[in-house]
């Protein structure tokens, strides 16, 4: 990581695109399920990677919050692979408890079949 806080390994994330925001895809690290898709600032993608901890910058509250942080069981990070672009991030998490503010292990719950079927 270089002193700016964005780079990992040989990626730079693009911030560019999206008006600041970098779209991240949360997949459970031992089960495998993609869990959440979010957005990180250049802020929000520091502390993560200083804290270990998912920081996503929440759109519907126009700021930055680490993931977990109302109720106090965290998402933590495992690993970190950023597309070839460099403006998209897979993130490899454990979770302490369902990411869903629903309740659910994964926000993907919701299944639509497709009529061609």
């Amino acid at each position: 990581m270089t002193a700016d806080g964005t780079t990992v390994g040989t990626a730079k994330l693009d911030f560019t695109k999206l008006n600041g925001l970098v779209p991240v895809v949360l997949q459970h690290a031992e089960t495998r399920e993609v869990l959440m898709v979010g957005f990180v600032n250049e802020e929000a993608w520091k502390k993560t990677l200083e804290t270990g901890r998912v920081t996503l910058f929440r759109r519907t509250l126009g700021r930055v919050q680490v993931k977990g942080e109302e109720d106090g069981k965290y998402v933590y990070v495992q690993r970190i692979v950023v597309d070839c672009d460099d403006d998209t991030v897979l993130l490899e998490v454990v979770p302490e408890s369902p990411v869903c503010h629903y309740g659910y292990s994964s926000c993907f719950y919701k299944e639509i079949v497709p009529q061609h079927r």
